[in-house]
């Protein structure tokens, strides 16, 4: 290369004998003064996103036009740095937004010989090297994006993992009006997006938004369906409440690579036939299984109202269950002492029947069952019921006093109604009218409960006398 050659593409193009910049000009060789600006025309209008000028290392004084709707990122080293200073070497960076015009001192002489002599000493590169990179800043907007495969997410509301496919559309651009972060963003763009390449075009940043969304979205689909516990049946009414959380959510995402999201919507969150079929399934298994709880709650409510009612518990009505499954067991011997031991267990079971069923069951078994004489005591005995103690009859009472016979003092056993002596007729023992314990002769005082032992009561309406133990007036019926 001459002195007077240069390799910037405008000045080797200019030819000194057909000059009019006069004498000076033909004479020394070129002075170069460089106009800096990028029209696309046609398509890279809408195709390219962010452009590299054509050459480099900018003579100083040249001018710097920026179109509206463009950014330009200016880069160069003024001063060079050394192995001891490295932070003299770093490259400076001044981005411009448009509309604008800016002249650049890049360091470099505008005199190509003065230029080219500066260059021999550094092996015919300048030391002072710039570069302006074009980026569009228009918005763009309607650009589609969708799941190229089911995602599995899991359903809150059944607990059940279903696959999942959405799409819809999103829109970018790069800041430009907000200078507060249009630089920020513009070095990030180019750092992480753009790289080293000369041009780059929308298609290209789209595939690039396109693989980031499907790289967040899922996640942030799955949590934002648990966090508002929405399931798949329901979702498609909430798909504006969900465009606006994954949009913000993704803002943060996108700024890392300096662009701004400037709209996000989901059109459709789907799933398979048959993964919506399992979950309806599911629902009706689930509301059956409900309704049949209830069916049983009700059902228990009004049994206990019932026995409420007719004045018996649950362990009561187990206990007539027995009593009635004992007393249908047919044959002799062996069945009728089972059957006794039934019966007696549900007398003993249900203690507010009173003596009085123990002594039906004892006059219906005629004995059977009654702890013999010796017998050792804490065994079991032949005709015992669980929980029986010996001593005690196997209906679960104690055994009932000695009653002799009012005419001739002879004593009568057990269920006799006449003397065997004289004949006289045995009057049954008196029972204590509030918890039935059979009464000693004469007694002022029941020794079971305490009670208090007088005259009978009379009725309040009719003021006819009433036995002990008689709940209503025999005459009138009024209770007492």
């Amino acid at each position: 290369m001459g002195l007077f050659d240069s390799s910037n593409p405008k000045e080797s193009s200019f030819d000194p004998t057909k000059a009019k910049e006069g004498f000076i000009s033909r004479a020394v060789g070129k002075f170069s003064v460089d106009i800096i600006k990028y029209e696309p025309a046609g398509d890279e209008v809408r195709n390219i996103v962010a452009h590299k000028f054509e050459y480099e290392d900018f003579p100083n004084g040249s001018m710097l036009i920026v179109a509206d709707s463009q950014m330009a990122v200016f880069v160069n080293n003024v001063e060079a740095g050394d192995s001891i200073n490295t932070a003299g070497g770093a490259a400076q960076v001044s981005i411009f937004t448009g509309p604008c015009k800016i002249k650049l001192d890049t360091g470099d002489s505008r005199f190509a010989p003065f230029r080219n002599m500066a260059h021999k000493l550094t092996g015919g590169e300048s030391a002072f090297h710039s570069t302006v990179y074009f980026i569009n800043t228009a918005y763009q907007n309607d650009l589609n994006w969708g799941t190229q495969a089911p995602i599995m997410v899991t359903d809150p509301e059944v607990d059940l993992n279903v696959h999942v496919r959405a799409f819809g559309l999103y829109g970018v651009h790069l800041e430009q009006v907000d200078s507060s972060i249009a630089a920020v963003n513009a070095r990030k763009f180019l750092k992480k997006v753009v790289g080293t390449k000369a041009d780059y075009s929308f298609d290209e940043l789209e595939l690039f938004m396109r693989a980031k969304i499907l790289e967040y979205v899922p996640d942030l689909l799955a949590k934002a369906m648990i966090e508002k516990n929405i399931g798949i049946l329901k979702i498609a009414a909430h798909l504006t409440d969900f465009s606006d959380t994954i949009k913000e959510r993704l803002r943060e995402h996108f700024d890392d690579f300096g662009l701004c999201l400037d709209n996000f919507s989901f059109h459709s969150i789907n799933a398979p036939d048959e993964d919506l079929q399992a979950i309806t399934d599911l629902k009706i298994r689930k509301k059956e299984a409900e309704a049949n709880a209830i069916g049983m709650d009700i059902e228990s409510e009004a049994l206990a109202r019932k026995r409420a009612r007719e004045g018996y518990t649950f362990q009561q009505e187990q206990a007539f269950n027995v009593m009635e499954t004992a007393a249908g067991n047919e044959g002799s011997g062996s069945n009728m002492m089972n059957m006794g031991m039934g019966l007696g267990m549900g007398v003993g079971m249900g203690g507010a029947m009173g003596m009085g069923m123990a002594n039906m069951a004892q006059q219906a078994f005629g004995g059977a069952g009654m702890i013999q004489p010796g017998m050792a005591h804490g065994m079991m005995q032949p005709g015992m019921a669980p929980g029986m103690q010996p001593g005690m009859s196997p209906y679960g009472q104690p055994p009932q006093p000695p009653v002799a016979c009012p005419k001739c003092g002879t004593p009568a056993g057990p269920g006799e109604r006449f003397c065997a002596a004289c004949g006289t007729e045995i009057p049954a023992p008196a029972a204590c009218p509030k918890c039935g314990k059979i009464l000693k002769p004469g007694a002022a005082f029941c020794t079971g409960c305490g009670t208090k032992l007088g005259a009978p009561a009379s009725c309040p309406n009719c003021g006819t006398p009433a036995e002990p133990g008689e709940a209503f007036c025999a005459k009138c019926g009024t209770k007492l």
